[in-house]
């Protein structure tokens, strides 16, 4: 649905209206190319760069005091979840500032300047205080744990953890589990997920909060030798 010129005007002057009453979610979102997404919610903290250029979908959360870089691009699929302190980057100057010192700021293109586009599939969770770097790309139902930083591209229903991230489970070994708990929910996540969560063989398991630890197997102990019964005298 496109945004009409009122709802358009309105949009940034309702987050800056919205800071008089301290750090809140705004709900509805007017995108770069004037669509108008109602479920979309955005922290009146957060910081969108390039914001024209932000291809994101509908019922998509973007924390408070979180950075999105969409400079060089970046797409943000339907039902994403966007946690605190994210950030989220499409450019790196960190090696161009070192090269070129204080010619840096006089020089329009530069060289060993990073740019690449980041994508995030629909209904991924983004845990707070997790980077991703440019060229990012997650599959969709993604999981990135807290304060990991990533880099790459990653398939589907990956659970990434780590610094630098690494696939640990898949989400949808968590999911089976969930739904044959709440049988109810299936044909909604079959609506965006396309079918039932079907975990391939060899997957990594996908734990659920409160979950045991495994349990490892015993290894076993020596016993000590017996005792002579004649020990040799000192």
């Amino acid at each position: 649905m496109k945004a009409s010129l009122r709802r358009r005007l309105w949009q940034p002057v309702k987050m800056l209206i919205s800071r008089l009453w301290g750090t809140r979610m705004v709900g509805g979102f007017v995108r770069g190319d004037g669509e108008f997404l109602p479920h979309t919610r955005i922290s009146n903290t957060s910081v969108v760069f390039a914001r024209e250029l932000l291809a994101v979908e509908d019922h998509v959360f973007i924390g408070h005091f979180s950075v999105l870089d969409a400079t060089y691009g970046l797409r943000i699929g339907e039902g994403c979840q966007i946690g605190f302190f994210t950030g989220i980057f499409t450019h790196s100057s960190h090696a161009a500032i070192r090269l070129y010192g204080r010619e840096y700021v006089h020089t329009p293109v530069k060289k060993a300047y990073y740019t690449a586009p980041v994508e995030i599939g629909d209904f991924c969770f983004i845990g707070a205080h997790a980077t991703l770097l440019p060229g990012t790309t997650l599959g969709r139902g993604c999981i990135v744990s807290a304060y990991s930083m990533v880099n790459g591209a990653f398939p589907d229903f990956a659970i990434l953890a780590g610094q630098p991230a690494k696939v640990v489970g898949d989400t949808r070994r968590m999911d089976e589990r969930l739904l044959r708990e709440h049988p109810e929910l299936a044909p909604f996540y079959e609506d965006w997920a396309g079918g039932p969560p079907t975990v391939p063989a060899g997957t990594h398991a996908g734990a659920l909060p409160g979950d045991a630890p495994p349990v490892s197997e015993p290894v076993p102990v020596e016993a000590p030798a017996p005792a002579s019964p004649h020990p040799e005298s000192p």
